[in-house]
């Protein structure tokens, strides 16, 4: 299955399927790949890096610039990246500003990278205890998802990435969220049919978002931060899984939405509900620090415009709005999911 999605520097081919063929983009090719796996292409230049959010850093940056600079690569050069949601991330942002851009060829290896991170055009690095403070946007030439990279994937890592999937469906498309949740057991299964039609619908409902707002100059793709302003503070301070912390961070969500009145407690019952399926958390234990710690870092979102956070509020399943909430309320929303 494949589709193309347009943007600022052309057109992006997305291929999701079993046993991807990487020959077409392999002329000038250099690697950058996670720990443990194997080239896209055999002979090529090839970089090996730790995978995890640690690799988000400007140390690992600037070993992908001497790599770059030591293989020759130019600006007719095709960097792949092949790893999970970080790599592909320190990906882009070396892409994007290595000799003011390069071709990128996205290798997604973990379902979480196949429905969020290879899709989108967005690089980064953390700075200090801040994820994805420094950044750029960097639009592939393609996304390959082969999901022959998923039968080995450890379980725990697997089911998180459902959390990005639920939130396409709660915020994007009710009917959607209604089927993954239907379908949690054989998508647990791992079964063929049904994970080609969770990782395509998902990355179809992105790449809809991110024609209509590459740049996040118009509010639209705000979207895709739903469960992530509580989720990534979430993440930093209690070492979660990132669709671990998105689960919680989406349920704290929906929680300060009902609060603000913009929600139904059958909505976020509904969504739970589909998190549930795949063994997400929706609450989590914190001390009175951590929960300070989480709070600190909301207030330092880069969606913060003065006293207030722009973020998307879902007001029903499949509708949401883009609103500015006071940064207390959102940092206090932490307490919603604190057992």
């Amino acid at each position: 299955m494949r589709f193309f999605y347009r943007h600022s520097r052309g057109v992006t081919e997305v291929v999701v399927g079993r046993g991807v063929s990487y020959a077409e983009w392999a002329e000038r090719a250099v690697a950058i790949i996670e720990e443990g796996l194997r080239p896209p292409v055999a002979g090529i230049p090839t970089l090996v890096l730790r995978g995890g959010e640690d690799v988000k850093s400007l140390e690992a940056l600037t070993k992908v610039y001497s790599f770059l600079a030591e293989a020759g690569a130019d600006r007719s050069t095709t960097l792949f990246a092949v790893g999970g949601g970080a790599l592909l991330d320190l990906a882009t942002f070396a892409a994007g500003t290595y000799m003011r851009g390069m071709r990128l060829v996205q290798v997604p290896t973990t379902l979480l990278a196949m429905v969020d991170a290879a899709l989108g055009g967005k690089g980064a690095v953390d700075w200090g205890p801040v994820k994805n403070l420094v950044g750029v946007f960097h639009q592939p030439a393609a996304v390959l998802c082969d999901l022959t990279w998923l039968d080995t994937l450890p379980e725990r890592v697997y089911r998180s990435a459902f959390a990005e999937v639920v939130k396409y469906g709660a915020a994007l498309d009710e009917e959607f969220l209604r089927w993954t949740a239907e379908h949690a057991d054989a998508l647990l299964r791992r079964e063929e049919e049904a994970l080609l039609r969770a990782v395509y619908r998902s990355l179809k409902l992105k790449a809809q978002v991110v024609e209509a707002d590459e740049f996040e100059e118009r509010g639209i793709r705000n979207v895709l931060n739903v469960g992530h302003t509580v989720g990534h503070a979430i993440e930093r301070v209690l070492g979660l899984l990132h669709g671990e912390a998105v689960s919680v961070g989406m349920a704290a969500e929906l929680r300060l939405a009902h609060q603000l009145g913009y929600i139904k407690e059958a909505d976020i019952d509904q969504v739970e509900g589909a998190l549930g399926k795949f063994g997400l958390p929706v609450r989590v234990e914190a001390t009175a620090e951590q929960l300070e710690k989480a709070a600190s870092l909301i207030r330092y979102d880069k969606k913060r415009r003065g006293g207030y956070i722009y973020m998307p509020i879902v007001v029903r399943i499949g509708r949401w709005v883009l609103e500015k909430v006071k940064v207390e309320e959102v940092a206090s929303a932490v307490r919603y999911v604190v057992y």
